[in-house]
Protein backbone atom coordinates (compact mmCIF):
# COMPACT_ATOMS: atom_id res chain seq x y z
CA UNK A 1 0.00 0.00 0.00
CA UNK A 2 2.74 2.21 0.88
CA UNK A 3 4.29 1.39 -2.70
CA UNK A 4 1.33 2.64 -4.47
CA UNK A 5 0.81 5.52 -2.47
CA UNK A 6 4.41 6.15 -3.47
CA UNK A 7 3.90 5.89 -6.95
CA UNK A 8 1.06 7.96 -7.21
CA UNK A 9 2.98 11.20 -5.34
CA UNK A 10 5.54 10.54 -7.24
CA UNK A 11 3.27 11.10 -10.57
CA UNK A 12 2.18 13.95 -9.02
CA UNK A 13 5.76 15.57 -8.68
CA UNK A 14 6.15 14.76 -11.82
CA UNK A 15 8.30 11.75 -11.82
CA UNK A 16 7.41 8.44 -13.43
CA UNK A 17 8.68 5.43 -12.60
CA UNK A 18 9.07 2.09 -14.10
CA UNK A 19 7.58 -0.05 -11.28
CA UNK A 20 7.44 0.53 -7.43
CA UNK A 21 10.49 -1.62 -6.84
CA UNK A 22 12.58 1.30 -7.98
CA UNK A 23 11.47 3.60 -4.64
CA UNK A 24 13.35 0.49 -2.81
CA UNK A 25 16.76 0.87 -4.98
CA UNK A 26 16.53 5.10 -5.04
CA UNK A 27 17.32 4.73 -1.22
CA UNK A 28 20.39 2.76 -1.32
CA UNK A 29 22.18 5.36 -4.03
CA UNK A 30 25.00 7.24 -2.73
CA UNK A 31 26.80 8.67 -6.09
CA UNK A 32 24.65 10.62 -8.24
CA UNK A 33 26.58 11.27 -11.80
CA UNK A 34 25.18 13.43 -14.18
CA UNK A 35 25.48 14.66 -17.62
CA UNK A 36 26.32 18.11 -18.20
CA UNK A 37 24.16 18.84 -21.64
CA UNK A 38 20.45 19.14 -21.43
CA UNK A 39 20.87 18.10 -18.02
CA UNK A 40 22.15 20.49 -15.76
CA UNK A 41 22.65 23.38 -19.25
CA UNK A 42 19.21 24.03 -20.98
CA UNK A 43 20.07 21.86 -24.01
CA UNK A 44 19.20 24.81 -26.09
CA UNK A 45 22.46 25.27 -28.07
CA UNK A 46 22.51 28.03 -30.62
CA UNK A 47 25.55 29.05 -33.34
CA UNK A 48 27.84 31.80 -31.69
CA UNK A 49 30.49 32.08 -33.85
CA UNK A 50 31.28 30.40 -37.58
CA UNK A 51 35.16 31.06 -38.12
CA UNK A 52 36.47 29.72 -41.82
CA UNK A 53 39.66 28.61 -42.68
CA UNK A 54 42.01 30.89 -45.24
CA UNK A 55 40.54 31.30 -48.37
CA UNK A 56 37.01 29.41 -47.26
CA UNK A 57 33.16 31.39 -46.66
CA UNK A 58 32.49 31.31 -43.25
CA UNK A 59 28.50 30.43 -44.45
CA UNK A 60 29.58 27.86 -46.57
CA UNK A 61 31.21 26.25 -43.68
CA UNK A 62 28.08 27.00 -41.84
CA UNK A 63 26.24 25.18 -45.03
CA UNK A 64 28.08 22.10 -45.15
CA UNK A 65 28.19 21.38 -41.30
CA UNK A 66 24.51 22.12 -41.20
CA UNK A 67 23.27 19.64 -44.22
CA UNK A 68 25.41 17.06 -42.65
CA UNK A 69 24.39 17.65 -38.59
CA UNK A 70 20.65 17.83 -40.44
CA UNK A 71 20.85 13.83 -39.83
CA UNK A 72 21.86 14.03 -36.48
CA UNK A 73 19.43 13.89 -33.17
CA UNK A 74 21.93 15.71 -30.96
CA UNK A 75 20.92 19.59 -29.66
CA UNK A 76 24.41 20.98 -30.71
CA UNK A 77 23.81 18.67 -34.18
CA UNK A 78 20.34 20.52 -34.41
CA UNK A 79 21.79 24.32 -33.53
CA UNK A 80 24.24 24.25 -36.24
CA UNK A 81 21.65 22.62 -38.31
CA UNK A 82 18.98 25.29 -37.76
CA UNK A 83 21.39 28.37 -38.36
CA UNK A 84 22.57 26.61 -41.78
CA UNK A 85 19.40 26.88 -42.73
CA UNK A 86 18.86 30.42 -43.27
CA UNK A 87 22.27 31.22 -44.90
CA UNK A 88 22.01 31.28 -48.69
CA UNK A 89 21.31 28.18 -50.40
CA UNK A 90 20.14 26.41 -47.12
CA UNK A 91 20.19 22.36 -46.24
CA UNK A 92 21.88 20.69 -48.93
CA UNK A 93 20.91 16.84 -49.55
CA UNK A 94 22.77 14.49 -47.44
CA UNK A 95 23.75 10.91 -48.19
CA UNK A 96 25.77 7.86 -46.90
CA UNK A 97 25.54 9.54 -43.29
CA UNK A 98 27.52 7.73 -40.13
CA UNK A 99 28.11 8.84 -36.92
CA UNK A 100 30.16 7.91 -34.43
CA UNK A 101 28.41 8.67 -30.95
CA UNK A 102 29.74 11.23 -29.20
CA UNK A 103 32.82 12.21 -31.43
CA UNK A 104 31.25 13.53 -35.09
CA UNK A 105 29.43 12.56 -38.08
CA UNK A 106 30.59 12.24 -41.71
CA UNK A 107 28.57 12.01 -45.32
CA UNK A 108 28.04 13.61 -48.67
CA UNK A 109 26.57 16.85 -49.08
CA UNK A 110 25.32 17.60 -52.43
CA UNK A 111 25.55 21.08 -53.40
CA UNK A 112 24.96 21.72 -56.53
CA UNK A 113 26.15 20.03 -59.21
CA UNK A 114 29.24 18.89 -57.11
CA UNK A 115 29.47 16.01 -54.03
CA UNK A 116 31.50 16.66 -51.08
CA UNK A 117 32.84 13.93 -48.54
CA UNK A 118 32.12 16.09 -45.18
CA UNK A 119 33.02 15.08 -41.87
CA UNK A 120 32.27 17.09 -38.71
CA UNK A 121 32.74 16.44 -35.02
CA UNK A 122 35.94 16.08 -32.71
CA UNK A 123 39.44 17.35 -34.20
CA UNK A 124 40.92 13.61 -33.51
CA UNK A 125 37.78 12.58 -35.84
CA UNK A 126 38.91 14.42 -38.41
CA UNK A 127 42.55 13.27 -37.96
CA UNK A 128 41.45 10.05 -37.89
CA UNK A 129 39.52 10.49 -41.25
CA UNK A 130 43.48 11.37 -42.51
CA UNK A 131 42.47 15.46 -42.38
CA UNK A 132 44.95 17.47 -40.82
CA UNK A 133 44.20 20.34 -38.57
CA UNK A 134 46.10 23.73 -39.94
CA UNK A 135 47.79 25.78 -36.77
CA UNK A 136 45.00 28.70 -37.36
CA UNK A 137 42.12 26.05 -36.73
CA UNK A 138 43.61 24.51 -33.55
CA UNK A 139 44.21 27.84 -32.41
CA UNK A 140 40.47 28.99 -32.91
CA UNK A 141 39.41 25.37 -31.35
CA UNK A 142 42.00 26.33 -28.38
CA UNK A 143 40.03 29.42 -28.04
CA UNK A 144 36.38 28.54 -28.48
CA UNK A 145 37.06 26.27 -25.32
CA UNK A 146 38.65 28.25 -23.37
CA UNK A 147 35.43 30.95 -23.39
CA UNK A 148 33.30 28.19 -22.62
CA UNK A 149 31.80 26.96 -25.54
CA UNK A 150 31.54 23.43 -27.53
CA UNK A 151 34.21 23.87 -30.98
CA UNK A 152 32.53 21.71 -34.22
CA UNK A 153 35.43 21.18 -36.68
CA UNK A 154 34.45 20.78 -40.25
CA UNK A 155 36.15 20.15 -43.18
CA UNK A 156 35.39 17.91 -46.37
CA UNK A 157 37.31 16.60 -49.40
CA UNK A 158 40.68 15.71 -47.45
CA UNK A 159 40.73 19.85 -46.03
CA UNK A 160 39.71 21.12 -42.64
CA UNK A 161 37.62 24.18 -43.62
CA UNK A 162 36.41 25.86 -40.35
CA UNK A 163 35.05 25.94 -37.02
CA UNK A 164 31.75 26.00 -35.45
CA UNK A 165 31.81 27.30 -32.30
CA UNK A 166 28.33 26.11 -30.49
CA UNK A 167 27.63 26.80 -26.74
CA UNK A 168 24.07 27.15 -24.24
CA UNK A 169 23.23 28.31 -21.22
CA UNK A 170 23.52 26.33 -17.27
CA UNK A 171 19.32 26.01 -16.49
CA UNK A 172 18.71 28.56 -13.58
CA UNK A 173 17.15 25.47 -11.12
CA UNK A 174 20.79 23.55 -11.21
CA UNK A 175 22.80 25.06 -8.61
CA UNK A 176 20.08 24.65 -6.29
CA UNK A 177 18.95 21.35 -7.66
CA UNK A 178 22.99 20.53 -6.58
CA UNK A 179 22.69 21.72 -3.23
CA UNK A 180 19.49 19.78 -2.63
CA UNK A 181 21.47 16.42 -3.90
CA UNK A 182 24.25 17.26 -1.13
CA UNK A 183 21.93 17.85 1.22
CA UNK A 184 20.65 14.33 1.17
CA UNK A 185 23.98 13.01 1.35
CA UNK A 186 24.61 12.43 -2.09
CA UNK A 187 27.85 12.67 -3.93
CA UNK A 188 27.74 14.70 -6.94
CA UNK A 189 29.74 14.00 -10.18
CA UNK A 190 29.84 15.91 -13.44
CA UNK A 191 30.26 13.40 -16.50
CA UNK A 192 30.58 14.80 -20.26
CA UNK A 193 31.88 14.25 -23.40
CA UNK A 194 32.72 17.87 -23.46
CA UNK A 195 36.18 18.83 -23.16
CA UNK A 196 37.43 19.76 -19.74
CA UNK A 197 37.55 23.43 -19.70
CA UNK A 198 34.17 23.54 -20.64
CA UNK A 199 33.01 20.96 -18.28
CA UNK A 200 34.73 22.62 -15.37
CA UNK A 201 33.58 25.67 -16.08
CA UNK A 202 30.26 24.26 -15.88
CA UNK A 203 30.77 22.25 -12.48
CA UNK A 204 31.80 25.33 -10.87
CA UNK A 205 28.76 27.18 -11.20
CA UNK A 206 26.70 24.97 -10.41
CA UNK A 207 28.80 23.61 -7.27
CA UNK A 208 30.16 20.05 -8.39
CA UNK A 209 33.64 19.12 -7.17
CA UNK A 210 34.18 16.04 -9.14
CA UNK A 211 34.75 16.07 -13.14
CA UNK A 212 35.21 12.94 -15.61
CA UNK A 213 35.41 14.96 -19.03
CA UNK A 214 36.50 13.89 -23.20
CA UNK A 215 34.71 10.44 -22.18
CA UNK A 216 32.69 8.66 -25.33
CA UNK A 217 29.59 6.96 -24.50
CA UNK A 218 31.87 3.75 -23.96
CA UNK A 219 33.79 5.88 -21.31
CA UNK A 220 30.40 6.88 -19.46
CA UNK A 221 29.60 2.99 -18.89
CA UNK A 222 33.09 2.58 -17.81
CA UNK A 223 32.83 5.30 -15.41
CA UNK A 224 29.98 4.25 -13.81
CA UNK A 225 31.40 0.73 -13.62
CA UNK A 226 34.53 1.99 -12.00
CA UNK A 227 32.28 3.92 -9.24
CA UNK A 228 30.32 0.56 -8.59
CA UNK A 229 33.66 -1.62 -8.27
CA UNK A 230 34.22 0.65 -5.37
CA UNK A 231 31.39 -0.68 -3.43
CA UNK A 232 29.15 2.58 -4.62
CA UNK A 233 25.46 2.57 -5.15
CA UNK A 234 25.40 4.90 -8.31
CA UNK A 235 22.62 6.83 -9.86
CA UNK A 236 22.87 8.65 -13.61
CA UNK A 237 20.72 11.68 -14.70
CA UNK A 238 21.12 12.17 -18.55
CA UNK A 239 18.84 12.58 -21.33
CA UNK A 240 20.93 11.85 -25.09
CA UNK A 241 21.43 9.01 -26.86
CA UNK A 242 25.05 9.39 -25.73
CA UNK A 243 24.13 8.28 -22.20
CA UNK A 244 21.69 5.46 -22.79
CA UNK A 245 24.07 2.66 -22.18
CA UNK A 246 25.00 4.43 -18.68
CA UNK A 247 21.58 5.19 -17.35
CA UNK A 248 21.33 1.16 -18.03
CA UNK A 249 24.34 0.22 -16.10
CA UNK A 250 23.39 2.58 -12.98
CA UNK A 251 22.19 0.91 -10.11
CA UNK A 252 19.22 3.92 -10.81
CA UNK A 253 19.21 5.37 -14.25
CA UNK A 254 16.78 8.89 -14.14
CA UNK A 255 15.91 10.40 -17.75
CA UNK A 256 14.81 13.69 -18.43
CA UNK A 257 11.53 13.67 -19.60
CA UNK A 258 12.35 16.55 -22.41
CA UNK A 259 15.53 14.04 -23.66
CA UNK A 260 15.03 11.34 -26.35
CA UNK A 261 13.12 8.69 -26.57
CA UNK A 262 16.25 5.69 -26.02
CA UNK A 263 17.47 7.46 -22.60
CA UNK A 264 13.86 7.51 -21.26
CA UNK A 265 13.71 3.82 -22.38
CA UNK A 266 17.12 2.58 -20.79
CA UNK A 267 16.04 4.51 -17.45
CA UNK A 268 14.28 3.28 -14.57
CA UNK A 269 12.89 6.79 -13.59
CA UNK A 270 11.51 9.99 -15.68
CA UNK A 271 11.86 13.16 -14.55
CA UNK A 272 8.89 14.77 -16.46
CA UNK A 273 9.37 18.22 -16.04
CA UNK A 274 13.19 18.09 -17.15
CA UNK A 275 14.09 19.80 -13.76
CA UNK A 276 16.97 18.43 -11.75
CA UNK A 277 15.71 19.26 -8.78
CA UNK A 278 13.15 16.36 -9.03
CA UNK A 279 16.08 13.64 -8.82
CA UNK A 280 16.08 15.20 -5.41
CA UNK A 281 12.20 14.98 -5.12
CA UNK A 282 12.61 11.64 -6.13
CA UNK A 283 15.18 10.14 -3.08
CA UNK A 284 12.97 12.47 -0.55
CA UNK A 285 10.02 9.95 -1.61
CA UNK A 286 11.85 7.07 -1.97
CA UNK A 287 13.31 7.69 1.77
CA UNK A 288 9.70 8.32 3.12
CA UNK A 289 8.09 5.60 1.47
CA UNK A 290 10.65 3.28 2.98
CA UNK A 291 9.92 4.99 6.33
CA UNK A 292 6.17 4.32 6.22
CA UNK A 293 7.07 0.76 5.15
CA UNK A 294 9.29 0.41 8.03
CA UNK A 295 6.79 2.38 10.83
CA UNK A 296 4.02 0.00 9.19
CA UNK A 297 6.33 -3.00 9.83
CA UNK A 298 7.34 -2.06 13.85
CA UNK A 299 3.30 -1.47 14.56
CA UNK A 300 2.28 -4.66 13.14
CA UNK A 301 4.88 -6.71 14.67
CA UNK A 302 4.45 -4.81 18.43
CA UNK A 303 0.46 -5.07 17.92
CA UNK A 304 0.77 -9.23 17.11
CA UNK A 305 2.92 -9.25 20.16
CA UNK A 306 1.45 -7.38 22.35
CA UNK A 307 -2.28 -9.28 21.83
CA UNK A 308 -1.14 -12.93 22.22
CA UNK A 309 -3.28 -14.08 24.73
CA UNK A 310 -1.57 -15.45 28.18
CA UNK A 311 -2.26 -19.21 28.70
CA UNK A 312 -4.83 -19.49 31.46
CA UNK A 313 -3.46 -20.11 35.06
CA UNK A 314 -2.86 -23.81 35.90
CA UNK A 315 -2.16 -24.24 32.51
CA UNK A 316 1.07 -25.80 31.47
CA UNK A 317 3.59 -25.71 28.50
CA UNK A 318 1.72 -28.69 26.98
CA UNK A 319 -1.86 -28.02 26.80
CA UNK A 320 -1.11 -24.26 25.34
CA UNK A 321 -1.15 -23.64 22.55
CA UNK A 322 -3.90 -25.34 21.34
CA UNK A 323 -6.51 -25.92 19.25
CA UNK A 324 -9.35 -25.72 22.18
CA UNK A 325 -8.85 -24.49 26.20
CA UNK A 326 -7.63 -27.87 28.29
CA UNK A 327 -8.03 -28.38 32.12
CA UNK A 328 -4.84 -30.13 33.32
CA UNK A 329 -4.72 -33.51 33.38
CA UNK A 330 -5.11 -35.04 36.63
CA UNK A 331 -2.18 -36.55 38.46
CA UNK A 332 -1.58 -40.13 37.82
CA UNK A 333 -0.87 -40.47 41.69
Amino acid sequence: MALMVGTGRGAQLGILLRGPEVLESTRRVEVIVLDKTGTITTGVMSVRDVVAAQGESANEVLRMAGSLEHGSEHPIARAIADAAAHVPGGLAPISDFTSAQGRGVEGVVTAGERRHVVVAGRAEFLRERGIGLPDEIVATLAEAEAGGATAVTVGWDGLARGVVVVGDTVKPTSAQAISDLRGLGLRPVLLTGDNEIVARRVAAEVGIDEVIAGVLPEGKVEAIRELQQRGRAVAMVGDGVNDAAALAQADLGLAMGTGTDAAIAAADLTLVRGDLRAAGDAIRLSRATLATIKGNLFWAFAYNVAALPSPPPGCSTRCWPGPRWRSPRPSSS
